[in-house]
């Protein structure tokens, strides 16, 4: 039988010796002849070393475990701090030195205290903690709340 299903799935990654990422599935599904993994209803915590933790969220990913790739969707969900991104589907892919660049074509909307930033796609490098927003992109500011 090449697929094992999983259910209330916890999960870390490491680089090094420093933990990088914690999370749980609601389920899981392994493929052991292909390396490909479905999941539900996933949550994460994104340890950033020196940056703020990101709460991550959506209803479902799929990836490969051979090529580290992996794409969630269904209302993606990201927080750090009071600033909220959502976006219905984001993709990770490894970048060159080990660092992986995470990205979507989809519409996209960041909030935080007083201001919305909105844009039809974006990339984020998270280990410079640089987002680009693609397209057209959209900032209100001032909104109610700001300080």
């Amino acid at each position: 039988m090449p697929e094992l299903k999983l259910e209330g799935v916890r999960f870390r990654m490491y680089r090094d010796d420093s933990l990088r990422l914690s999370g749980e599935a609601a389920t899981l599904s392994y493929r052991r002849d292909t390396g490909e993994v479905t999941a539900a209803a996933l949550g994460a915590l994104l340890l950033g070393g020196d940056r703020s933790p990101v709460e991550i969220s959506a209803a479902e990913g799929t990836g490969r475990l051979d090529d580290r790739t992996f794409a969630v969707q269904g209302g993606v969900r990201a927080v750090r701090g009071r600033d909220v991104a959502r976006t219905e589907r984001a993709s990770y892919a490894p970048g060159g030195s080990g660092a992986g660049i995470v990205s979507g074509d989809q519409p996209v909307t960041i909030e935080g205290q007083g201001y919305r930033l909105e844009g039809t796609g974006f990339s984020l490098d998270p280990a410079a903690g640089e987002l680009s927003i693609h397209g057209a992109a959209r900032l209100t500011a001032g909104l109610p709340g700001d300080r």
